[in-house]
């Protein structure tokens, strides 16, 4: 004949009955801290662990109340992470924020426009990751390959946002964050089309966008520019393009000189017909959004405006835009 044996939660019922917590009430705050309490509860601990972890600092007045709180609540997540306590609380408070994940937060900010190696820089910077390995990382294109199969790394895919980490996130939490921003934000732009361009070349033509010019009220000129250029077969003669194949060969050399304009190197557009082969930078939403809607505009060149931050001079015919050109190149001069 079978004995019915009793089950693990009736066994911890039972011990917290006899350990005299059979309410969750039955405890009630401590003294108050003199300053607040940061607890951090790591990844992989046990409820027993945590329970421990909050009485030792302080937080709750017994384990058992918090364990008690645990057996009523078996399917709730406990989320890692460093919680900030103003003073004593009770079980059910505590196993609340616990299990609503309310961590301290760090920000993150990722600036439009960086490529995929400055990122790097900047995350190594902050702790998240070395700089080794996150460019290791985002050059495998295998996470983004649901979003855009064509994509050889993942240089254009790392959305430029502030994003708010855990101390226990990691590397591939931020990577499918930026990933997750990048999606919603070419869902956005794409719904706004109205120019015949595939998500591939609106991406990599945003990333042109986004390093020729940081004005806003730009963007879709310039976006025009490339675009009636591509129709009438011309070259787009994007000096940012020359700089990112030079970057990737490691021959940049901090500008560009005159023979770097007839380098063969596939992302020489001086050289090479057509967009280049992949993003030279990762772009925000207003670049992905003037790349797939660019303004109405018959401009074939622009140049910038002498003085910095003065925007660009937009041209129709060649002669204008070697005026511009000559302009810009006296103001230089002067400088020197």
């Amino acid at each position: 004949m079978r004995r019915n044996t009793p089950s693990t939660g009736a066994l911890l019922a039972a011990a917290l009955l006899i350990a005299g917590c059979g309410s969750a009430d039955h405890e009630g705050p401590s003294d108050a801290f003199e300053e607040p309490v940061v607890v951090e509860i790591g990844r992989g601990m046990s409820s027993m662990e945590i329970a421990e972890k909050l009485e030792a600092t302080g937080v709750i007045a017994s384990k058992w109340g918090f364990l008690w709180e645990r057996l009523w609540a078996r399917s709730a997540k406990l989320m890692a992470g460093e919680y900030v306590f103003e003073g004593p609380i009770s079980a059910a408070e505590a196993f609340e924020k616990l299990a609503s994940g309310r961590v301290i937060l760090y920000p993150l900010t990722i600036p439009e426009g960086l490529n995929r190696f400055e990122i790097a820089e900047i995350v190594a910077s902050e702790g998240w990751s070395t700089k080794e390995e996150f460019v290791a990382l985002t050059a495998d294109p295998s996470l983004a390959k649901d979003i855009l199969p064509e994509a050889k790394t993942l240089e254009g895919l790392l959305f430029p946002e502030t994003y708010n980490l855990a101390k226990t996130s990691t590397v591939h939490d931020l990577l499918e964050a930026m990933l997750a921003g990048f999606r919603d934000a070419l869902a956005a732009a794409r719904s706004q089309r109205t120019a015949e361009i595939s998500d591939w070349d609106a991406l990599v033509l945003a990333s042109m966008i986004e390093k020729e010019t940081e004005r806003p009220d730009e963007r879709g000129l310039v976006s025009s520019v490339f675009h009636n250029r591509l129709q009438r077969g011309m070259l787009m003669q994007c000096d940012p393009t020359i700089i990112y194949g030079l970057v990737l060969d490691g021959r940049y050399r901090g500008k560009i000189y005159l023979s770097d304009l007839s380098d063969p190197h596939a992302y020489n557009t001086y050289v090479h017909e057509g967009l280049p082969p992949g993003p030279i930078a990762n772009p925000g939403l207003m670049s992905l959004n003037s790349a797939f809607a660019p303004d109405e505009s018959d401009y074939l060149f622009f140049c910038a405006k002498p003085g910095y931050g003065q925007g660009h001079t937009f041209s129709t015919r060649l002669r204008d835009h070697n005026l511009a050109v000559q302009a810009l190149r006296r103001h230089e001069q002067s400088l020197r």
